[in-house]
């Protein structure tokens, strides 16, 4: 193997991993960013802050939208080849089309900064990260790559690739994760 010095990564080389998935099963993309105060802060929860971003929403353009019958406030669901999560979706004219997105690091797991049990980044708030698999598909010799940035290593957080599907039971509250191992059954 050359030394880091002497390889060369290429554009081709740092192009989405093959996939395994049909991109009529799944074909929108979702992204995440951070809010600017969670970058390098250990301060994001303090109060004031917990005023203005205790939860998230999942945005997408007003044409994709419309493509999956999504109103503005309407329950969904985001699903991948590997979880599925319910979020509650908003227009947003700012995101191409196609896309999803929302805030990261917004919603907490119970119990995390010692939050109440009612708190809205639990109760509200989510994560993409559950739809996320930490392995590549596999290999026609059964090995299975990690799915993350060949230079950096990090999670894949660019290559998602989800369906949408409009909650047929909205009258319910509350976020929901759920393994996609009968993914088909739900999106029925």
């Amino acid at each position: 193997m050359k030394p880091l010095g002497e390889r060369a990564f290429t554009a081709g080389a740092l192009e989405s991993q093959p996939s395994a998935l049909s991109p009529q099963s799944y074909p929108l993309s979702a992204i995440t960013q951070r809010p600017m105060f969670m970058y390098h802060a250990w301060g994001s929860q303090n109060a004031w802050l917990r005023q203005i971003a205790a939860r998230n929403y999942l945005y997408l353009h007003p044409d994709t939208a419309a493509a999956h019958s999504v109103k503005d406030d309407d329950w969904v669901w985001v699903e991948s080849a590997h979880a599925r999560i319910r979020v509650q979706a908003k227009h947003h004219a700012g995101t191409a089309p196609g896309v999803l997105w929302t805030w990261n690091a917004i919603g907490k797991r119970a119990g995390a900064w010692k939050l109440d049990k009612d708190a809205p980044e639990y109760t509200k708030g989510f994560l993409l990260n559950h739809t996320i698999d930490d392995l590549l598909p596999a290999r026609e010799d059964g090995y299975r790559y990690a799915n993350a940035d060949p230079v950096t290593g990090q999670a894949a957080w660019f290559d998602l690739k989800v369906r949408l599907v409009r909650d047929a039971q909205p009258q319910r509250a509350g976020h929901e994760i759920e393994s996609t191992a009968n993914a088909s059954e739900h999106a029925a």
